[in-house]
């Protein structure tokens, strides 16, 4: 068994290939802040980008594909909707994804969280998260390492956690985090 990285709940924007560049969501224990999104294209632009790339996404068949949104700090986002993966749902459309790569070509490289930042408030917040999860049915549920990652292995979850128990935790607690969540298991993780 390998120790592999998966991502969870799918709701940041989808590297595939060449096409994406910085898309998801890490993290890493500097938490050093670099420009935000807003410090080469304006919050309004950006926001409007985003809402092309998603209306295009739907226009070819991606219907409920989340909308664009900014956070705090200026980067941009697909906030989740429920437990729908429009993560995987475009992986497996890759003709929509060369339909609207023009639009995702424009972004701006500083459009997305870098991969390797996770801030002092976003732990917090991962761990209020976490502590939500064991209260509400996964008691195994870990406190995220200083990468802001959900290390499972060696744990009873390491192979996994099925969605009967995972779905209804998530949504019991996304009020506390609704982005991307990285998950270190056994299995190259998914939807569990």
């Amino acid at each position: 068994m390998t120790r592999t990285t998966s991502t969870v709940f799918l709701t940041v924007l989808l590297a595939v290939g060449a096409g994406a560049a910085g898309c998801d969501r890490g993290g890493s224990a500097s938490g050093a802040s670099s420009p935000s999104a807003s410090a080469s294209v304006g919050r309004q632009q950006l926001l409007a980008l985003g809402q092309e790339w998603v209306q295009c996404l739907r226009d070819h068949g991606l219907t409920r594909m989340p909308d664009a949104d900014l956070t705090p700090d200026g980067y941009l986002q697909f906030p989740p909707q429920g437990t729908y993966n429009w993560k995987g749902d475009l992986r497996n459309r890759p003709q929509v994804i060369e339909a609207c790569k023009s639009i995702e070509d424009r972004y701006p490289p500083t459009a997305f969280r870098p991969k390797d930042q996770v801030s002092a408030e976003d732990l917090r917040k991962l761990a209020e998260y976490a502590k939500c999860i064991r209260e509400h049915g996964i008691p195994e549920f870990p406190d995220p390492n200083a990468a802001g990652e959900f290390d499972l292995t060696g744990t009873s979850l390491a192979n996994g956690i099925p969605p009967a128990q995972m779905n209804p935790a998530a949504l019991a607690c996304r009020h506390i985090w609704g982005e991307g969540l990285r998950i270190l298991d056994n299995n190259g993780g998914g939807k569990k």
